[in-house]
C-alpha cells in the first residue's frame, strides 16, 4: 500500500505505508486540509502527532513549511516513517546532499499525549495535526484538547487539526473556536484555534 504527497516539492512521491498498525490520511482529505490552511503553511512550524508514516509533517515540507517534528511510540511503524523522511528530506529526491535538510525535521519515538503534556514550551508550533485512534465518543479529542489548551506549544495563532471518526461528535471545548470542519466518509476533519482571552 502507498500513499502520495500531493502539492509542493515532492507533489506526486509515494510514501511507504506498512500493512498493518495504520490508518493513514487519505490523499484528498491532505489535500483539502493543506488548501484551507495553504497561507499559513510556507514557514511554518508543524507538530505531527500520532505521526504513522509522517505523511502529514512531509506534505506541509512540501508545500513550504520551515520544520517539522514527527511523534511516534511504535516501533515498527518509526522504521517506515524514518524511511520515508530520509528518502524525502535526506535523499537525491530532495535534490539535495544527504545531510543539507536534516535541521528541517525531527523523529520523536514517544507516547504522543505524554509529549503533549510534557515537552518543553518553548516548543512553539504554527501547526499541530493530531491522528489518534477512532472512537465513538470523541474522548481522544477532548483529551488532546483539554491538555493542548494548559499549554504553550500552540501558536497563539496557530491551528490544531484533529482527525477523528465521522461516526464520533463534534467536540466543543473551552478556549476553542472551531475554524474549519469537514466529513469525508468515515473521517471527521476538525481545525481548531485558541480563543483569544477574555472571549
Amino acid at each position: 500500500m502507498s500513499i502520495r504527497i500531493t502539492g509542493g516539492l515532492w507533489r506526486g512521491r509515494l510514501l511507504d505505508v506498512p500493512k498493518t498498525g495504520v490508518r493513514p490520511t487519505q490523499d484528498r482529505v491532505r489535500a483539502a486540509i493543506f488548501s484551507a490552511l495553504q497561507d499559513v503553511i510556507p514557514g511554518a512550524s508543524v507538530l505531527d502527532l500520532f505521526a504513522g508514516t509522517g505523511a502529514f509533517g512531509l506534505e506541509a515540507l512540501s508545500r513550504g513549511a520551515s520544520f517539522a517534528c514527527f511523534v511516534e511510540k511504535n516501533r515498527s511503524i518509526l522504521a517506515y516513517l524514518r524511511s520515508n523522511v530520509t528518502r524525502l528530506i535526506c535523499g537525491a529526491e530532495a535534490g539535495h546532499g544527504k545531510d543539507a535538510e536534516v535541521g528541517k525535521f525531527l523523529i520523536i519515538r514517544a507516547d504522543a499525549m505524554s509529549f503533549v503534556m510534557h515537552s518543553p514550551d518553548d516548543c512553539e508550533n504554527n501547526i499541530i495535526f493530531a491522528d489518534p485512534p477512532y472512537d465513538s465518543d470523541g474522548e481522544w479529542s477532548k483529551i488532546i484538547l483539554f491538555h493542548l489548551s494548559r499549554r504553550s506549544i500552540l501558536a497563539k495563532k496557530g491551528y490544531l487539526i484533529i482527525e477523528s471518526s465521522a461516526n464520533s461528535p463534534l467536540i466543543k471545548a473551552e478556549g476553542w473556536n472551531i475554524y474549519w470542519e469537514r466529513l469525508y466518509g468515515e473521517t471527521r476533519i476538525c481545525i481548531y484555534q485558541l480563543k483569544k482571552k477574555g472571549t
